[in-house]
């Protein structure tokens, strides 16, 4: 696990520092995601009864979102697109939601191997064995094949905008979401998610199985960014009882500020 650990973060840093980073996929990134969404299809028709039923489940799983700050121990797994084999590591996700979220690694006798801070607007990546740091905004185009936008995503936000469209059965609900810039389409039976989030050129999908979104051991999750091939995998190890120092959330170069 050591050497899977130093591995990932060997990754992260080949791209932070821009050596060898593989090109954008030559194939569509909708292939990436198993079908391309974009072929021309008539808006479907959606009964009132149908569309409240949507909203109401939509606002349900909202309801059970968690609104405070909570901590997750977890394995990392991070695939590498030029070779296809997979790296794992152990580490923690600290997170408080719509606000920020902390993800460390851990490296040879416990040390911190990586540590990634999000917020909506913000990001902060660092690799304290190779004294690397990278930072940026809410613009992720210097954030290739970095965990960023699975983070700022799906961990702090996951359900977020307005709803534009919706299907609803006895199984399972669709729904369409505009989130400022971006579109987010998502397909759920009340536990498993199927997401996908557009903004501009970047795409990337979320395939989770848990008990809905609430945090809970052994839920686990597939992120795939489909311009880099970038894919990571999580596997909640466990949820742990107390809440996390609030420091955890500071900017991390900013010790003793808020956000």
């Amino acid at each position: 696990m050591i050497r899977s650990a130093v591995a990932v973060v060997g990754l992260f840093a080949a791209t932070s520092l821009g050596c060898k980073v593989p090109p954008p996929l030559a194939r569509s990134p909708y292939t990436v995601m198993s079908g391309d969404p974009r072929r021309a299809v008539p808006v479907p028709e959606v009964s009132q009864e149908e569309w409240s039923l949507a909203r109401e489940r939509l606002a349900r799983m909202r309801s059970q979102l968690p609104r405070r700050p909570y901590v997750e121990r977890v394995q990392i797994g991070v695939v590498d697109p030029r070779s296809g084999k997979l790296y794992q590591a152990r580490g923690a996700v600290a997170v408080s939601p719509n606000r920020a979220a902390r993800l460390v690694l851990l490296g040879p006798g416990g040390t911190t191997a990586l540590d990634v801070w999000v917020t909506p607007d913000r990001y902060r990546l660092a690799i304290p064995a190779l004294e690397l740091e990278k930072r940026g905004g809410r613009d992720l185009a210097d954030a290739q094949g970095l965990p960023i936008g699975l983070l700022r995503w799906w961990f702090l936000s996951p359900l977020e905008g307005e709803l534009v469209l919706a299907r609803s059965s006895k199984r399972e609900a669709a729904f369409l979401l505009r989130d400022g810039r971006a579109t987010v389409t998502i397909r759920t039976d009340g536990e498993h998610f199927f997401a996908l989030r557009r903004e501009g050129g970047k795409l990337e999908g979320l395939e989770w199985s848990g008990r809905g979104l609430v945090p809970v051991a052994g839920a686990r999750g597939r992120y795939v960014d489909g311009q880099w091939g970038t894919r990571v995998h999580v596997f909640v190890e466990e949820v742990l009882p107390d809440e996390p120092d609030p420091a955890a959330f500071f900017d991390p170069d900013q010790k003793g500020t808020t956000l």
